[in-house]
């Protein structure tokens, strides 16, 4: 008897639950399957999705465009950063060049002022030796002195000052400063017939100009007279040696 009451009761429950699955499907069915018409439903539009990825590609246009505008806008500052950068490194290499350079001149020509307040010295030490050799001739303390002077010119040509001799050369305005003229009938125009002071260069600058007399040839200038003179012509004397001739 039990086995009976549980097969009934099997066949029961076999029997509801197909009955709830039938009533799921329909309900499934009248869910998927809506009517156009019914008023619980929703219509969908297709035109709606094109619309939307019409719009979609409208944005992406313009977001493309801003992207290539920034793009523009980042190269012509990325440009002008750039050359700013070279102009400033083309600006600190002449800086350095001019730097190099001034300090290469103060290091080579630095010394002119104190050079310059020395030249005076030497030149009197050359001449009260120029004199004492010309009274005493040889004296132990005159060749001592000689010594000295040659030293200090030799020191001071270490440091590239160099002396010029200007007596005898032609006149040259950028080495000499002319004091007078001489009239003279052996040497030619321009030539330095005497040098008052000594004029030296501080390596290839010069430091100081020779002070010289110019000589002026005054035999030229009356050969150029007098042929001036037997070129010209009396008019007078003309007219007498024609009426001579006539006769």
């Amino acid at each position: 008897m039990s086995d009976e009451k549980d097969r009934n009761a099997s066949d029961e429950q076999t029997e509801i639950s197909e009955d709830t699955f039938q009533q799921d499907t329909d309900s499934l069915e009248d869910d998927l399957f809506l009517s156009p018409d019914d008023s619980e439903g929703e219509v969908i539009d297709v035109g709606q999705f094109d619309e939307e990825g019409g719009a979609g590609d409208q944005e992406l246009a313009a977001e493309n465009v801003a992207l290539k505008k920034n793009i523009e806008e980042l190269t012509v500052e990325c440009d002008e950063q750039k050359n700013r950068v070279l102009r400033i490194a083309a600006d600190l290499e002449n800086f350095r060049r001019r730097s190099q350079r001034e300090k290469d001149d103060m290091r080579k020509y630095g010394i002119d002022r104190v050079v310059m307040e020395l030249l005076p010295a030497v030149d009197n030490l050359g001449r009260a030796l120029a004199h004492a050799e010309a009274d005493a001739g040889d004296n132990s303390m005159v060749e001592g002195v000689a010594m000295v002077y040659r030293q200090l010119l030799s020191s001071l040509e270490k440091h590239g000052v160099q002396g010029f001799e200007s007596k005898g050369t032609p006149f040259d305005p950028q080495r000499h400063e002319a004091l007078q003229q001489v009239e003279s009938t052996e040497l030619p125009n321009n030539t330095v017939v005497e040098e008052y002071q000594k004029g030296y260069f501080l390596h290839d600058r010069l430091l100081r100009p020779a002070l010289v007399s110019v000589a002026k040839n005054v035999q030229n200038v009356q050969t150029h007279s007098s042929e001036s003179e037997l070129t010209e012509i009396d008019p007078s004397s003309s007219e007498q040696d024609s009426d001579s001739e006539e006769e």
